[in-house]
C-alpha cells in the first residue's frame, strides 16, 4: 500500500460537531484538509485545515461547501432548516459565512473577524433565525502566538517593542485574572458579537473575557458564557472557569454579569439551563474538582452544591446536565447514566445492561426520552439505545459491530422533528469513516460512502486479554491481511489510556495520521494494549510492569513472533517508549516520536509560547506529587535519561521543530545516545509542531517511510 492512499481518507475533524437540518435532508459535517503553510486571522491551530462539508441525505452526494478557504467549520443550520452558518477564511481572514441549501449559493454574514478557539465553538443561531452569535476578534491588543501556539517567526523588521519580551518570577502562572498577553487562557480572548442576518450588522453583546462555552435560555432570551480564568495553580493541570449571563434584548450592558466563580471544569462546556430559565445547572470536571451537581440563580447570583458523592464523580467534558421538565436532571458520567430527583434530592444510576456502557446523548425530548450513544467492549459493538428518563425502561435501537464516534467528536447528529432520524458515521479496522442516515421508526437506513479505497491490503483486528493486578485487560491486535506464520509485531504505547476501544476504529486509530493499516500492509502485527496507571507518584515503575505484562500476553499469540517485537510512542507515550527500552530488553527496534527523556529539563523547560510544565509533571499524567527541590531522587528515578547506558534497542527519534510542548527534549536525547555508542537516528521535521495530524502531508508521508524502513532493517 501506499502511504498516500492513506492521506487521501476523508475523516472528520476532532471535536467539530454535524448539524442536521430539521427538513432532515442536509447533514453538515467538517473533515479534516490539508495542513496550512500560512495562518488566517482568527483560525486558531484547533482548526487549521479543516474543511466544511454538506451531505445530501436524499441523493447521498457529499461535497465541499468553500472549496476556496484554507479553513472552514463549524456549520449549525438555521432553525427552518434552510441555511447554515458557518465559518471560514476566504480571504485570509476568518469570518460567519452562510449557505443557501435550496440554491446552493454562499455568501458572506458580516464583514467581522470570528475567533473561536475550538471546532465546537459553533455559531449560535437565535430562536427566531433572525441573529446569528458568535465569538469575534477582541479590540485590545492579543499575542497570537497564545492563539496560534509559535505558528510564525519573528520578522526581521518587527518592532523592537514586539519583539523584546521581559518576564517576572511570580506572575507566570494563571492563578488570576490578568492584562497579561502571554497568559495561555489569552488564545480564548474574544467579543461576544450577534449579527443580524437580514443587514449584516453586528453588536457587541460582551467584551474583555474569554468566553469558552455558550448556551442560550429555554426561550432564548439571554445567553450563558464561560469564562476561561486560567489554570488555579501552577503545579496542577485544573482549568478554573467563571459562569456568566448575557441578555440579547437589552442594551444595558450592567445586565451582563459573573454568576458563580472559580468553577471547576475542563473545557467549560458541562452547564445548561433550567426550564425557568433562571437556573443553570453544571457538574465539575478536573484533578481539584468535586465531581458534584451545582445549580446557581442568575437573580440571585447563589449557588447550591445539588449533589455530590465521592464514589460517583459526575463530571463529564463534554455531556451537560439534562434538565427535564420537573426539574429532574439526568448526566453521563462513568459509563452511566445517573437521575437527580429534585424531590427526594438522590442521585441513582438507570438500570442498564451492565456489559454497556453509555458513552454520549443526544438532548432530551418533549415527552422526556433521550437517546444515548453506547459501547459494548466484549464483542466491539457500538450503538444507540433509546431511555425513558421517567420511567428508566431502555430500548436499543440499533447495535452493531463496528466503531462510532461520539456526537461530541463529530460523529453524529440527532433530528426528533416529525419523526426520529440518526445520522452517524460507522468504521470498522478495514472500513473508512462512512455516513449512515437511520430511520428509528422503521429501523431501516441508507448508507453513504465518502472515501473510495481499495481494501484488499487491509489486516484484520482482535481482541487479546489477560489479567492485570486489580482487573482484566485487553489488547486491540491488527493482523496483516493473510498472515502465515509467525509475523513482526509492534507495540503502540500511551499509559493511561484503554486503547483496546480502538478495535473497531479504522486502522484502529480516531486518526489518519496513524492509522496502522500502514503497518499491516508491509506485514507487520500492531498490538494496542491497555496500559492503566494507578497514579502511585512513580510513573517509570508503573509504566515498566504494564508494558511488560502486555507484552507477555501479546507473545502467547501463535502468530507473533516473539523475536521481532517494535515497540512506538508519541508524547507521553514517546516518554514511555524510553522507559521501556531502559527497563525490558525484550525490544529489537524502537521509535520515540516527540518524546520525553529527562523529567528534570522537561520540567524546568521555559517556553514563551506555552504554558509551564509545573502542572503536568506534579500533579498531571507524570504525577510525580512533588516539586523537583522536595523529591530529587525521585525525579532522576523517572527520567529515562539516567539509564541510557541499559539500552540496547535501535532508536528511531522524531521531532518537529515548532514543538511547543516537548521540542527541546530530542536533542539531548539524541546526544546522550551517542555518547554512550548506542544505535540512534534523530529526525527533525522544520515547522511542525507537536500534533502530527496538523503535519504537511509530505512531512508525514517521510515520516512514515522512515519508520518502515526502520522497522524493515531491525525487525
Amino acid at each position: 500500500m501506499k502511504i498516500s492512499d492513506l492521506m487521501n481518507v476523508i475523516e472528520p475533524a476532532p471535536l467539530v460537531h454535524m448539524s442536521m437540518s430539521s427538513d432532515k435532508k442536509w447533514l453538515a459535517l467538517c473533515v479534516n484538509g490539508e495542513p496550512v503553510d500560512k495562518r488566517s486571522n482568527g483560525v486558531s491551530m484547533a482548526v487549521a485545515g479543516t474543511s466544511q462539508w454538506v451531505c445530501n441525505l436524499n441523493t447521498g452526494e457529499a461535497f465541499p461547501i468553500a472549496p476556496e478557504a484554507n479553513s472552514s467549520w463549524a456549520g449549525v443550520w438555521s432553525p427552518e432548516g434552510k441555511t447554515l452558518a458557518f465559518f471560514a477564511d476566504i480571504g485570509g481572514k476568518a469570518r460567519l459565512w452562510l449557505w443557501d441549501s435550496t440554491n446552493h449559493s454562499l455568501h458572506l454574514a458580516a464583514d467581522l473577524v470570528v475567533r473561536p478557539f475550538f471546532g465546537f465553538e459553533k455559531p449560535i443561531w437565535t430562536k427566531d433565525g433572525k441573529q446569528i452569535i458568535v465569538k469575534s476578534m477582541p479590540n485590545t491588543p492579543i499575542n497570537e502566538n497564545d492563539f496560534y501556539s509559535n505558528w510564525e517567526k519573528s520578522s526581521p523588521n518587527t518592532n523592537i517593542s514586539q519583539r523584546v519580551k521581559v518576564f517576572d518570577t511570580g506572575n507566570l502562572s494563571a492563578q488570576k485574572v490578568t492584562e497579561d498577553l502571554d497568559n495561555w487562557a489569552d488564545r480564548y480572548r474574544a467579543e461576544i458579537s450577534m449579527i443580524t442576518v437580514e443587514n449584516g450588522l453586528a453588536t457587541t453583546l460582551c467584551s474583555g473575557l474569554r468566553p469558552v462555552g455558550m448556551k442560550l435560555s429555554t426561550d432564548g432570551d439571554y445567553l450563558a458564557f464561560t469564562h476561561c480564568l486560567g489554570e488555579e495553580n501552577i503545579d496542577t493541570q485544573q482549568n478554573i472557569f467563571e459562569l456568566w449571563t448575557c441578555p440579547l434584548i437589552s442594551s444595558d450592558t450592567s445586565e451582563v454579569k459573573c454568576v458563580p466563580s472559580k468553577i471547576h471544569m475542563m473545557y467549560g462546556l458541562s452547564f445548561s439551563w433550567g426550564n425557568d430559565n433562571k437556573s443553570i445547572y453544571y457538574t465539575t470536571n478536573g484533578p481539584l474538582s468535586d465531581g458534584g451537581l451545582w445549580v446557581v440563580n442568575t437573580s440571585t447570583n447563589v449557588s447550591e452544591l445539588l449533589f455530590q458523592d465521592k464514589t460517583n464523580h459526575l463530571g463529564h467534558d463534554f455531556e451537560s446536565p439534562k434538565v427535564l421538565q420537573n426539574e429532574d436532571v439526568v448526566m453521563i458520567a462513568g459509563g452511566k447514566l445517573w437521575y437527580y430527583s429534585s424531590t427526594s434530592e438522590m442521585l441513582n444510576p438507570f438500570p442498564f445492561p451492565e456489559e454497556r456502557s453509555i458513552v454520549a446523548g443526544f438532548p432530551i425530548t418533549k415527552d422526556n426520552r433521550m437517546v444515548v450513544q453506547t459501547h459494548e467492549p466484549i464483542e466491539g459493538r457500538d450503538g444507540f439505545w433509546n431511555i425513558n428518563c421517567v420511567t428508566g425502561e431502555a430500548n436499543p435501537i440499533l447495535e452493531e459491530p463496528k466503531g462510532h464516534l461520539p456526537w461530541f467528536e463529530g460523529g453524529a447528529a440527532y433530528c426528533d422533528h416529525m419523526n426520529e432520524t440518526i445520522a452517524y458515521l460507522f468504521q470498522d479496522v478495514d472500513l473508512p469513516p462512512t455516513i449512515r442516515v437511520f430511520d428509528v421508526a422503521s429501523k431501516s437506513g441508507t448508507t453513504i460512502t465518502l472515501s473510495k479505497l481499495k481494501t484488499d491490503t487491509f489486516g484484520t483486528s482482535e481482541i487479546i486479554r489477560w489479567k492485570g493486578e486489580h482487573q482484566e485487560l485487553r489488547g486491540a491486535l491488527l493482523l496483516p491481511k493473510n498472515s502465515k506464520g509467525r509475523v513482526p509485531a509492534i507495540i503502540r504505547v500511551y499509559p493511561g489510556s484503554m486503547q483496546s476501544t480502538n478495535v473497531r476504529l479504522f486502522g484502529m486509530s480516531p486518526s489518519v495520521c496513524d492509522n496502522h493499516q500502514i503497518f499491516a500492509s508491509y506485514g507487520y502485527a500492531v498490538f494496542l494494549p491497555d496500559l492503566p496507571m494507578k497514579r502511585t507518584h512513580e510513573p517509570a515503575e508503573e509504566i515498566t510492569k504494564t508494558i511488560a505484562d502486555a507484552y507477555e500476553a501479546l507473545i502467547k499469540h501463535p502468530n507473533i513472533d516473539s523475536e521481532r517485537i517494535g515497540i512506538l510512542g508519541h508524547s507521553f507515550g514517546g516518554y514511555s517508549t524510553l522507559v521501556a527500552i531502559t527497563k525490558l530488553p525484550h525490544f529489537k527496534a524502537a521509535i520515540v516520536s516527540s518524546g520525553i527523556g529527562n523529567l528534570i529539563s522537561y520540567y524546568t523547560q521555559f517556553d514563551i509560547n506555552s504554558n509551564l510544565n509545573y502542572g503536568s509533571i506534579e500533579d498531571g499524567q507524570f504525577n510525580i506529587g512533588a516539586t523537583l527541590w522536595e523529591e530529587r531522587e525521585r525525579y532522576v528515578r523517572n527520567s529515562p535519561l539516567f539509564e541510557f547506558h541499559k539500552i540496547q534497542t535501535p532508536v528511531l527519534i522524531t521531532q518537529g521543530t515548532r514543538d511547543h510542548l516537548c521540542y527541546a527534549e530530542a536533542g539531548p536525547i539524541f546526544s546522550s545516545l551517542n555518547r554512550l555508542n548506542k544505535t540512534a537516528q534523530l529526525v527533525l521535521y522544520d515547522d511542525e509542531d507537536h500534533y502530527q495530524g496538523t503535519w504537511r502531508r509530505e512531512n508525514l508521508e517521510d515520516y512514515y517511510e522512515r519508520v518502515l524502513k526502520w522497522l524493515d532493517k531491525y525487525l
